[in-house]
């Protein structure tokens, strides 16, 4: 049983769980705990991540397609990619911030792309906080454009599948 994580744990990314927000009433080691989602929450932003990326390669396709036809197609081929590329890391950000677990700020920007917000989709699915998932070390957080973990957390408190 890993420990349990709380606001402020450090994440494989170089930042720690912040901003959250943590529950209100259930504190570990005088830290409000992090909360996770759901099973039927990760199906939920699953599928919003996958309508994204389907039309992100239906654009993909159209602008390998639209290159042959010249610069004007092209052009407009491309503006439609990254106008698919923008909507998909909208909704999934949007999807993450509705779900109403602990929300948290990748410190990471690769290729002036920032990881973006992230929530934990592999908590505990038997003990629950709040109605949430309890987080611990180990846990992998979906950001809007990577992955990353909690590498930290209260070694004093143990918390199981």
């Amino acid at each position: 049983m890993p420990p349990a994580a709380r606001i402020n744990d450090p994440t494989a990314h170089g930042g720690t769980l912040v901003p959250g927000p943590p529950s209100k009433d259930v504190f570990i080691g005088g830290q409000p705990a992090w909360l996770g989602m759901t099973a039927a929450a990760v199906a939920a932003l699953t599928a919003t991540i996958a309508a994204g990326a389907k039309n992100i390669a239906d654009k993909s396709a159209k602008a390998a397609a639209a290159a042959a036809a010249g610069p004007v197609a092209s052009a407009k081929a491309q503006a439609d990619l990254a106008e698919a590329t923008a909507k998909a890391a909208a909704d999934t950000a949007a999807a993450m911030t509705a779900s109403g677990v602990s929300i948290n700020a990748c410190p990471i920007v690769k290729l002036l792309v920032p990881d973006g917000i992230g929530v934990v989709i592999t908590p505990s699915q038997t003990v629950l906080i709040n109605n949430w998932g309890a987080c611990r070390i180990g846990d992998m957080i979906q950001e809007v454009t990577s992955v990353n973990s909690i590498v930290m957390g209260e070694p004093t408190v143990m918390i199981g599948g």
